[in-house]
């Protein structure tokens, strides 16, 4: 591969990668390599460097020793790449690449590092899948201290004419609380539901049943949109971690994709799905101290 990412020493510490199997190439995000932190200005990079796309769609190929990164890369010899299914395999990175052509109408972000089985004869790369939740990957530096185990999303509010269906049957026990703490107090002439998605995690060595419960209308153009992660106890829920936005043109709402101990340290990192109106984030919430907290949002997708 012409200018190859090269390769770096391993980590001292867990370093992780979220990123999407595409059938014929897998990518890792990073944004820590686009220029002053900016995905935007790592298309115009690629623009200027690969200024005419053969494909409507694809991955553009950047020669790695003509773009302008920060030195904080960080590509060991082997990553460790762990599938929502659990499935553990290892992969070299050498190529770097964003997503380009001629008529790509959607964001894709910016910088990724590319693992290909061979090198591409040309700086254009067609794709047999998109990034989507089911292809979602996670890409750890080196071997792994510890075997993974992956906890997928157990169940999801029933739906109805597009619409959630607020059935006390299938919402935990103590739901109307985590209805006031969402704003169930506040005056709204807005039509909202409580609706969301459960999971089982590990809370310091121990496994517990969470809920990702949404208070808000699922058209994302239509009010306010909080969110919050409640553990279930036998006296009702406790709340995790609240999100209570204000209306902004980047309202979304949020499920449960997987839990997962990225940082090996006990508790699961929580892998929300960020659903805007016409695209896809990936949000990691994880235990910082005492208290949970966003750690990091993937690339947007979307329009």
């Amino acid at each position: 591969m012409q200018s190859a990412v090269p390769f770096t020493p391993d980590s001292r510490s867990t370093q992780w990668r979220i990123g999407f199997d595409l059938g014929n190439a897998v990518i890792l995000e990073t944004p820590e390599l686009n220029p002053k932190g900016d995905s935007g200005l790592a298309i115009e990079e690629a623009e200027r460097l690969v200024p005419d796309p053969e494909l409507s769609f694809g991955l553009a190929f950047l020669p790695f020793a003509k773009i302008t990164t920060p030195a904080q890369l960080l590509n060991p010899r082997q990553w460790t790449i762990v599938d929502l299914q659990g499935k553990v395999t290892t992969r070299t990175f050498q190529g770097l690449a964003v997503f380009m052509g001629r008529r790509m109408s959607s964001t894709e972000g910016g910088y990724h590092l590319v693992s290909v089985p061979l090198p591409p004869s040309s700086p254009f790369l067609g794709l047999r899948r998109f990034a989507s939740s089911e292809h979602l990957i996670f890409g750890f530096a080196g071997p792994l201290k510890r075997k993974l185990q992956i906890r997928p999303r157990l169940s999801e509010t029933k739906w109805k004419d597009l619409l959630p269906v607020e059935d006390a049957a299938d919402l935990p026990s103590g739901y109307e609380a985590a209805k006031q703490l969402l704003g169930g107090d506040e005056a709204t002439d807005q039509v909202r539901f409580l609706y969301g998605t459960s999971i089982e995690a590990s809370l310091q060595n121990r496994s517990s049943k969470l809920w990702l419960l949404n208070y808000s209308h699922p058209d994302t153009t239509k009010g306010n949109h909080p969110w919050g992660i409640f553990a279930e106890r036998p006296g009702g829920l406790d709340p995790l971690y609240i999100f209570k936005p204000a209306k902004s043109d980047n309202d979304y709402v949020a499920y449960f994709t997987a839990a997962i101990d990225l940082n090996q340290d006990g508790s699961d990192e929580l892998v929300i799905e960020a659903s805007y109106r016409n695209g896809t984030a990936y949000k990691i919430i994880s235990a910082t101290g005492s208290k949970y907290a966003e750690i990091y949002t993937s690339y947007y997708r979307g329009q």
